[in-house]
């Protein structure tokens, strides 16, 4: 798996299927996938080791390192851990617990030392520094290194107490203060894709960034909305929801491999009778005018490392000007179709994010009070791991001049 992400630049769930192929005989892969998210999300630390323990920052040494450091909370088997543990330290070069030593070596170099010592790509590291002071960065990648996993309640399908009801026979859920129908998973007695209320499509899992750039649209009953660059619809299911199933809704996508999948989504939702969808370019699309216009875009998901750990290890910051290319002739478009305009990118970057909405020849504003500032002011607002408990998002709020 290491092997897969690192040198082949996958993310995890591709590699997993990949590697998953070649061990068809095995009944649960559950505790590979955990132990494997696990050496992703902390590479950059067990490379430091296994280079102080092995002598090698290969894959092979770098998965010796995690089983020293890592194994026990992941492994039920603890005297299997103990005892392949053992072995590895009879073969190390060094003492494993001299690591905060080899920490403290990197200090003088602020990048490196929080790149390893929170595992992130140091262009990760240093994107942050030029907007933020150490001490906040370091929060930042501290809460970037846990997942929480908050669930909607799709009012659709239910009312808001009857699905509490039903997630807490099985689950520990915290109600979000100030959003009713978004609570956070806190544990529960089996995965979540096989909770009751999941499987029934009475919650859906949704991250709290891509919740706050729906609420950025305030859509209301009336209102005419297109949603650019939908799939795979779960934005079009909200905007459904919170306009009570009484707006006109377009949701458009390019690909037909993802458009079928959002018809499927939004029928199992609940919102496939107020939404329709199409399949078109939406950076050229021409149509009738809308009230407003949803675009979530492509981007780098360097914003995503709380979900998706090896964008830890490859963020793309350097695909960033290609992505920005396409995010500005969307937003272009979508200003051309629509009196306002939620721009939305799971991106840290600000070529992706600031940059764009102020590119636009538009009026943006942070379009949701719960929003930490962006980067430049007035342009829009931003999610982060730390304040928010959700991935990192950039949101902005854009209306023609």
């Amino acid at each position: 798996m290491l092997y897969e992400v690192v040198e082949g630049g996958l993310t995890l769930d591709y590699a997993f299927q990949k590697v998953k192929r070649r061990w068809r005989g095995l009944r649960s892969f559950k505790v590979f996938y955990d132990a494997s998210f696990d050496a992703v999300r902390h590479y950059y630390f067990l490379k430091l080791a296994a280079s102080r323990l092995f002598g090698s920052t290969g894959t092979k040494a770098v998965a010796k390192a995690w089983f020293i450091y890592r194994a026990d909370y992941l492994l039920f088997n603890k005297e299997m851990a103990t005892r392949y543990k053992k072995r590895l330290l009879k073969r190390a070069m060094a003492n494993p617990d001299e690591a905060a030593e080899w920490l403290e070596s990197l200090k003088d170099d602020v990048v490196h030392y929080l790149s390893v010592k929170y595992s992130y790509h140091p262009k990760i590291v240093s994107t942050l520094l030029s907007h933020f002071p150490p001490e906040e960065v370091e929060k930042l990648l501290e809460a970037g290194n846990h997942t929480w996993i908050w669930l909607r309640i799709n009012t659709l399908r239910a009312d808001v107490d009857k699905a509490l009801r039903l997630l807490e026979a099985e689950a520990e859920v915290e109600p979000h203060p100030k959003i009713p129908y978004a609570v956070l998973l806190k544990s529960a007695k089996r995965p979540v894709q096989y909770l009751e209320a999941v499987r029934r499509f009475v919650a859906v899992p949704q991250d709290l960034a891509s919740i706050y750039a729906v609420l950025s649209l305030r859509p209301e009953p009336g209102d005419r909305i297109i949603d650019l660059a939908a799939a795979p619809g779960m934005k079009t299911s909200l905007i459904a929801q919170l306009a009570e199933g009484r707006a006109k809704i377009v949701a458009v996508d390019l690909s037909a491999r993802r458009v079928a999948r959002m018809r499927h989504l939004l029928k199992n939702l609940g919102a496939g009778d107020f939404v329709e969808v199409v399949r078109a370019d939406s950076r050229v699309l021409k149509t009738r005018k809308f009230d407003k216009a949803l675009l979530d875009a492509p981007c780098t998901s360097s914003g995503a490392f709380t979900k998706e750990p090896a964008v830890k290890i490859y963020p793309r910051v350097e695909e960033a000007p290609k992505y920005s290319a396409v995010q500005k002739a969307l937003l272009k478009n979508a200003l051309a179709l629509a009196e306002e305009v939620v721009y939305a990118v799971c991106s840290i970057l600000p070529q992706e994010g600031e940059e764009v909405a102020a590119s636009a020849g538009a009026e943006a504003e942070k379009p949701h009070p719960d929003l930490a500032p962006s980067y430049t002011p007035g342009v829009g607002g931003r999610t982060f791991p730390h304040i928010h408990r959700s991935e990192a998002f950039f949101i902005s709020r854009l209306r023609k001049r």
